[in-house]
């Protein structure tokens, strides 16, 4: 195992990420060899280089955004290592107007029309996994969790007597106790009553498989749906029309204020668009 993958191991990157990160950065190895430019001396107008030339190449913003993320770690590690003297990673910022935020905001009340359509769909269609499922929407349309949280979540993390839901922290987001509403109680109590395999709540190799699995099946009956993302943004959004911005951010999860305020300073009148990244130097 080399160093730079102990670094980010120690930093609790996931095996997945590394292996994205492990990715991006031999694309821009390889890019800069291409350039004939000296990976540890390059400049700040080189890195912008680079990103024209993956923007020509035609790939997505979201993306780059991603890469530049992957390189500033590995850049990070050289830094800290001796082997760098700066980070000109560091000087390179990618302005996303609303990031996170998606377009078509669901209201409160579509969202509780997808968590009780999915809940009362005919026993016909309810297949195996269709308890355990609609636990899972209903943590996703009430408290706004995300499959990383999920994956973390535990039986003991659910106290149905007060009725709240523990999330433990992540890597991304800090801990906090949420209220469960009333009609995700019984559908708690009669998974829990079944589960038999370990302190995981919801056992699964992949988590945002499972996620992207529930979301496909309530596009069926729910067009409007578009993603988990969408749903989540939706929580968050109604979230802010009733309680400050720093109750928002705990029941979000949170670890910055701003990420909260990139939700609460959204035009509510222009959520359909997509959002426009800008070139790092406009």
């Amino acid at each position: 195992m080399d160093d730079f993958t102990i670094y980010r191991q120690q930093r609790n990157y996931s095996d997945k990420t590394i292996k994205t990160q492990n990715n991006s950065i031999s694309r821009f190895k390889n890019w800069c060899i291409a350039q004939s430019i000296n990976l540890e001396k390059i400049t700040y107008n080189q890195v912008l280089q680079f990103i024209d030339s993956e923007r020509q190449r035609g790939i997505a913003n979201q993306s780059i955004i991603n890469e530049i993320n992957a390189i500033r770690v590995y850049f990070d590690y050289l830094q800290e290592s001796g082997i760098i003297g700066q980070n000109v990673i560091k000087r390179v910022k990618i302005r996303q107007s609303g990031k996170k935020v998606t377009s078509e905001i669901l209201t409160q009340e579509q969202l509780e029309n997808v968590y009780q359509n999915f809940l009362t769909l005919p026993q016909w269609e309810q297949g195996k996994l269709h308890k355990r499922n609609t636990v899972i929407l209903g943590l996703l349309v009430y408290q706004g969790v995300t499959s990383g949280e999920i994956a973390k979540l535990e039986a003991g993390h659910i106290n149905l007597m007060e009725g709240k839901v523990y999330i433990p922290a992540s890597r991304k987001s800090n801990a906090r106790t949420l209220k469960l509403q009333a009609n995700q109680i019984l559908p708690f109590k009669n998974y829990i009553e079944k589960l038999n395999s370990g302190s995981c709540l919801f056992p699964t190799q992949k988590h945002s498989d499972m996620i992207s699995t529930i979301v496909q099946q309530i596009k069926k009956q729910n067009p409007e749906i578009r993603d988990s993302r969408q749903i989540r943004s939706s929580v968050i959004m109604n979230w802010l029309k009733s309680n400050n911005i720093r109750q928002v951010q705990y029941m979000a999860g949170h670890k910055k204020i701003k990420s909260t305020e990139q939700y609460r300073n959204q035009d509510l009148t222009d959520l359909s668009k997509q959002l426009e990244l800008f070139h790092p130097l406009k």
